[in-house]
Formats: C-alpha cells, sequence, structure tokens
C-alpha cells in the first residue's frame, strides 16, 4: 500500500504522521485518509475536490491531477496552508 505522510495540523488530525493506504490513484488515498479520519476532511477537501491551498506531492513532485496512479511503494505527501511571519 502507499505511504501517506501527513504534515503540520494534518498529523495532529490524524494521531500520526504516516500511515499506509489502499488505493490505485491518489485521489483513492485521499478518499482512503478522510474515510479513516473523518477530521481531516474539512480541512483536505472543498465537498468532493482538492481545496484549492492543499499541496499533494507523489515521491517528492506536486500533483495536481488526482486519477495519477500509484503503486505500492509510492510515498504520497499532504501539505496543508501554512502561514507564517
Amino acid at each position: 500500500m502507499p505511504v501517506v505522510k501527513l504534515y503540520a495540523n494534518l498529523r495532529k488530525l490524524a494521531g500520526t504522521k504516516e500511515l499506509s493506504l489502499a488505493g490505485q490513484t491518489v485521489g483513492m488515498v485521499v478518499r482512503g485518509l478522510v474515510e479513516q479520519h473523518p477530521s481531516i476532511k474539512d480541512v483536505v477537501l472543498e465537498g468532493s475536490e482538492l481545496r484549492p491551498h492543499i499541496i499533494i506531492t507523489l515521491n517528492g513532485h506536486n500533483v495536481t491531477d488526482l486519477n495519477i496512479s500509484v503503486s505500492e511503494q509510492d510515498v504520497v505527501a499532504i501539505f496543508p496552508p501554512i502561514a507564517g511571519g
């Protein structure tokens, strides 16, 4: 199963920084994440679409197409918007 790495407040909401989730596409992995951890849904999704400021990477490369295939060895990282000063 692909490994999903969570950052910032997503770690707190899920209670972990990393988990393995089944899915054949990035979108399926994201849906699996919000099914397992419903508190993450409103942070990551707006309805059924990815929120505009959420960044997802697949093996270190930015992903905008949630239909991209993933394999067992892939790493999907999800970054919420982070403000700084």
